[in-house]
């Protein structure tokens, strides 16, 4: 009796638990279909079109859709030796034969001759099926990089992209900041005239218009540096600073989300990743080479036909006769290295090298994403605190502003105050993008790494799963 208690305990509790496992994974993926609200596209439009555009004129992904092009076509060679062969000679010619030691005696013979012949393999104990089936996996693995390259590069590009508008908004406080220095040097050179500032102080003035014009100048260089950078790497022909957003949005994080995608990749060890996939398929083509040469001095069988039409001498003394026949001919045989100097040996060894290389790289990759994304789940949490801190200090800067605004209106304060004060808004403004920009851009890379990019979506299934 006690025996069917606790057994009916088990099985309550295992019925639990399940039911636990099923809530919490029905919830991460509801939580993982609000991806596609948080990532910079998002807030920046024209971001959209770029990463779309990327995909089918940038160099990287090119160079990718080439290679798996090659894949492609080199499974066509993996299995014509599955295949039958066929081969053809055909000849039109003149043969003349005598008899050296009678030059009287000659013989002569014109015709079309022709053979034909065909073979095929029947037992090789599975390497040519493996070699098929390892230039499959070679052209899925250049499906995964192509996927790869492309999830990296729009990674790259959502970065590069929220900099430029990083770029854009310090290039202009520093405008800003550059034209009202120039109208304090012309109000300090009035007030020289006069008599009323030494001239040294107007001096110095001057001096730092020349700093600000230079670190303006060096700014504005490399901001068109980086757009061309950004447009070549997109294949763009150019990017110019007007498509530039002035500002970056502000987005909003949830710890909650971030908590989901990385236990998600947590529970299954990153096996759902790209990176995991590409160096599982490269394990899985190494044990198919390791296998293919261990065939290597097995006996092997093939089957081959032929049928020929041919010229044939018959001597008879001092006589010479030429005729043509025709030859049919079967065969079934077999081929077999005994002993190739142990070559056999080292390739094996080669191959089980490359599995065991391979295998390492694999543990190695699962650990590092694994770890990027745990580093990135602690990241976000400070980088939305840094957020919160730069708005902070931004409504401080607008506040200021407005305060100084309203004693300007009341004549307490000089109307110029009210230009310093958006400097100092403009500022705030920089700093609480670049905020924004950090956030967005761990976030994006986070996403990536988790496997969960929508960016993906827009390239065949094909090329991001695997078939089961």
């Amino acid at each position: 009796m006690v025996s069917s208690g606790l057994i009916f305990l088990r099985v309550q509790v295992r019925a639990g638990f399940a039911l636990v496992v099923l809530l919490v994974t029905a919830y991460l993926r509801g939580q993982t279909g609000e991806i596609a609200g948080t990532l910079p596209e998002d807030f920046l439009p024209g971001l959209r079109p770029i990463l779309a555009e990327a995909m089918q004129r940038s160099p990287q992904l090119l160079a990718a859709e080439f290679d798996r092009a090659v894949q492609e076509a080199r499974i066509w060679g993996a299995d014509s030796a599955r295949l039958p062969s066929l081969r053809g000679v055909a000849e039109y010619a003149s043969n003349q034969t005598a008899i050296s030691s009678s030059n009287s005696s000659s013989s002569r013979a014109n015709g079309f001759f022709y053979r034909f012949e065909a073979s095929q393999a029947i037992f090789h104990w599975g390497a040519l099926k493996n070699q098929s089936e390892a230039a499959r996996l070679n052209l899925r693995v250049a499906e995964r990089n192509f996927a790869l390259v492309y999830r990296e590069l729009a990674v790259v590009l959502r970065k590069a992209y929220l900099a430029m508008v990083i770029e854009k908004a310090r290039l202009r406080q520093g405008r800003e900041a550059l034209r009202l220095l120039r109208e304090d040097i012309v109000s300090a050179l009035d007030k020289q005239e006069r008599g009323l500032i030494a001239p040294a102080a107007v001096e110095g003035d001057k001096l730092r218009a020349r700093e600000l014009t230079l670190e303006l100048a060096r700014g504005e260089l490399e901001a068109s540096s980086n757009r061309r950078r950004f447009a070549r790497l997109a294949g763009m022909a150019e990017l110019a600073e007007e498509a530039i957003p002035n500002e970056i949005p502000p987005p909003v994080f949830s710890p909650v989300l971030a908590t989901a995608l990385a236990a998600t990749l947590l529970r299954d060890g990153a096996k759902s990743t790209l990176e995991y996939e590409i160096h599982d398929m490269k394990v899985r083509e190494a044990l198919l080479r390791l296998k293919i040469e261990r065939t290597r001095l097995l006996p092997k069988v093939n089957a081959g036909a032929a049928f020929s039409l041919e010229n044939s001498t018959d001597v008879n003394g001092n006589s010479v006769n030429q005729q043509a026949f025709q030859r049919r001919a079967v065969s079934v045989g077999a081929q077999w290295n005994i002993f190739d100097g142990y070559a056999s040996r080292g390739v094996i060894r080669e191959a089980l090298a490359a599995q065991r290389l391979h295998e390492k790289k694999l543990t190695i990759v699962a650990d590092e994403i694994l770890q990027n994304v745990q580093i990135l789940e602690r990241t976000l949490p400070l980088d939305a605190e840094a957020l919160a801190i730069s708005e902070i200090r931004r409504f401080l800067a607008l506040e200021t502003k407005r305060r100084i605004a309203e004693e300007a209106a009341l004549g307490n304060l000089p109307k110029g105050d009210i230009e310093r004060a958006q400097v100092g808004v403009f500022q705030a403004e920089a700093a609480s993008f670049s905020a924004r920009a950090a956030l967005l851009g761990h976030w994006c890379e986070f996403v990536s790494l988790a496997g969960q990019d929508p960016v993906l979506n827009q390239i065949s299934a094909r090329y991001v799963h695997e078939k089961k």
